[in-house]
């Protein structure tokens, strides 16, 4: 009885160690360049978004919020959309309570050192 219960808790910790690092490490950008604005308004809903994108040489991602909000911001994955020379262009997008989507492009050169974020509203 007393292994099977120090073998659960330590099961236990190792999944809530594992847990915790997975989410600590997905809540803060790895990229080199960055941009973030808080002045993306949705219509619909009549609410200001903070949008803070990133980019590095293979990947981009966004992070959504209401502006104002304390609440944790939604992460969003951009998928390659085109190539051309040294930049790349990401997109992705994101459904809101109002019901729209916020399309978020992201168009990055030379890994990251350059970025430029478009950020539109489309109705669902």
């Amino acid at each position: 009885m007393k292994k099977a219960l120090v073998l659960s808790t330590l099961l236990c910790l190792v999944f809530c160690l594992c847990h915790v690092n997975v989410s600590h490490s997905a809540s803060k950008p790895i990229a080199k360049g960055a941009d973030k604005r808080c002045d993306y308004y949705d219509s619909r809903g009549d609410k200001y978004y903070c949008v803070e994108t990133s980019a590095a040489c293979n990947i981009a991602h966004a992070y959504v919020s209401e502006a104002g909000s304390t609440a944790a911001p939604t992460l969003v994955v951009l998928s390659l959309f085109s190539t051309s020379g040294s930049c790349k262009t990401y997109e992705g997008s994101l459904t809101l309570p109002s019901g729209n989507i916020m399309v978020i492009d992201v168009i990055t050169c030379d890994c990251g050192n350059t970025l430029t974020t478009h950020v539109r509203f489309v109705r669902d």
